[in-house]
């Protein structure tokens, strides 16, 4: 005889929870989270092999890749493009990971979402959208825990000033304004103006303005 207080499992409350912590934990779950690394690497590879069918031959596609890849590499502008582009998706994975190892995500294991992650000129800001029964203070507790995950200098983690569900993490690598870094001020670069001595005996140049009485 089945429990009274048994229930089927299709008419479980959690059925879409389940559902989605199984996609997350998939192929599809995985494709998702690496999606910019694997697209970078489907559009080499596709022109990689057009080169070699087109040319017959696989030597000179691959030196094309290589100079391609050393031209990205030593023209300043393009490396430190892509050193930031590195670091903005090391970041994002570390904080996916770091939700996850600190519980941060509902009873359903549902994990927060990050829809926009970029460089900022210390380190990687990243916008969070909070799921339901997540709060901003259980991030900003682990903020030193962030930081580590992302082997930074600090973290912060900032709430939205208009959406309770929003929040920002930003990830700081480095100290702009560091004792290593000397900001010189433009007005050391003037040149050096002989102006004469002003003796304090010296009268004013304007003429004293009399007073008019009612």
């Amino acid at each position: 005889m089945p429990a009274l207080n048994s229930r089927p499992r299709s008419g479980s409350p959690y059925a879409i929870e389940d559902l989605v912590v199984n996609l997350h934990r998939s192929r599809l779950g995985a494709f998702w989270r690496w999606r910019t690394e694997l697209s970078v690497f489907l559009i080499l590879a596709s022109q990689f092999f057009y080169a070699w069918w087109r040319l017959g031959s696989w030597l000179f596609p691959l030196l094309l890749l290589v100079a391609l890849v050393l031209v990205l590499a030593l023209v300043p502008q393009t490396r430190r493009f892509l050193l930031a582009r590195f670091w903005v998706l090391f970041a994002r994975h570390r904080l996916q990971r770091s939700f996850w190892e600190l519980r941060l995500h509902n009873r359903a294991g549902r994990l927060p979402l990050v829809p926009w992650i970029s460089a900022t000129p210390v380190g990687v800001r990243a916008w969070v959208l909070l799921r339901a029964g997540m709060t901003f203070e259980d991030f900003e507790d682990s903020a030193a825990a962030f930081a580590v995950a992302c082997g930074a200098r600090d973290c912060r983690v900032t709430a939205s000033a208009r959406w309770s569900w929003l929040i920002a993490i930003d990830v700081m690598r480095r100290d702009v304004l560091g004792p290593a870094r000397v900001i010189r001020s433009p007005f050391a670069d003037l040149p050096d103006l002989d102006l004469p001595a002003i003796e304090s005996d010296t009268v004013p140049a304007w003429p004293d303005v009399a007073l008019v009485e009612d």
